[in-house]
């Protein structure tokens, strides 16, 4: 089932499946991709309780073995539940159950709430602990964004600007893994030039940037859309090549490094909470 809320300008579609945003509109103009199994046939995939992949698909905790052989955990292909609607917000539920806890051994609450507010629109994560003992997990945001193409304007036309110059690193892959030795990759820019062949190798993912903001812009078109993402460590960005969308991706945690000991309490990346934890990441659009 989708939800709809609409403010002003901007409206958007959530589905019950996953807490999935599946449109987002200012002015009547789409600007989340349209899903099309051609190319990726998700829009917005909720990333929990892991970002990327597991190496062998398991871990270790307390002396016992896990399997998840999924990427990006099992959060996005769930039924939440709208536990509340206003004028201007959607807030969606997940709670762990016995189907979880088989994967993973932790009672939590998962909440995802969409919040029209001042043109943006905020996508708020908040991770319940109901245990005793501290949680481990990793949390992440998917959306993919249209980049429209035509006659007159190409993939090439489009590009991410980040809102400072960095000089940085990215990390690499081997298979659905992340190697240790990184890649050399911007030199004091703050622009990423996107085009056919620019996700090749699969994602582009730094840590530890100063940017807390990046915006898809097009040298043909006013169209833009601003993400802004304090506080979250890591940045990705991906597509599928030559298809007219990008991801722009803010995450607690990654993937498994190859050489990675499956522990854990030792993953990179991994984020624990006591009690709860909350991320938020902010949209704007211009048309």
């Amino acid at each position: 089932m989708e939800y709809k809320i609409k403010k002003g300008n901007i409206e958007l579609g959530v589905l019950g499946k996953g807490a999935e945003l599946v449109s987002l509109k200012k002015d009547g103009t789409e600007f989340i991709w349209e899903r099309d199994s051609k190319f990726w046939g998700k829009s917005s995939p909720i990333l929990f309780p892991f970002v990327g992949s597991l190496k062998d698909g398991k871990y270790k905790y307390n002396g016992k073995e896990y399997s998840m052989e999924t990427r990006h955990g099992f959060a996005r292909d769930n039924d939440f539940e709208l536990v509340e609607k206003g004028e201007d917000f959607l807030k969606f539920l997940l709670k762990s159950n016995d189907t979880t806890l088989k994967i993973y051994p932790f009672n939590f609450e998962l909440y995802l709430t969409y919040k029209i507010e001042n043109e943006k629109v905020d996508m708020i994560y908040e991770v319940v602990n109901l245990d005793k003992d501290e949680m481990y997990f990793s949390i992440g945001a998917h959306p993919a964004f249209a980049t429209p193409v035509s006659d007159e304007i190409k993939l090439s036309d489009y590009y991410l600007e980040l809102n400072e110059k960095e000089t940085a690193e990215i990390y690499q892959n081997e298979g659905a893994l992340l190697i240790r030795e990184k890649k050399e990759y911007l030199k004091n820019e703050s622009i990423i030039n996107l085009g056919e062949h620019v996700f090749d190798d699969d994602a582009i993912i730094f840590r530890g940037l100063d940017s807390n903001e990046v915006t898809i812009k097009c040298k043909k078109s006013s169209r833009e859309l601003k993400v802004e993402y304090d506080k979250f460590p890591y940045i990705a960005f991906w597509s599928v090549p030559n298809a007219p969308f990008v991801c722009i991706e803010p995450w607690y945690g990654q993937s498994d490094f190859a050489d990675a000991s499956g522990e854990l309490t030792e993953k990179e990346g991994i984020e624990k909470v006591k009690d709860r934890f909350t991320a938020k990441l902010s949209i704007s659009m211009k048309v």
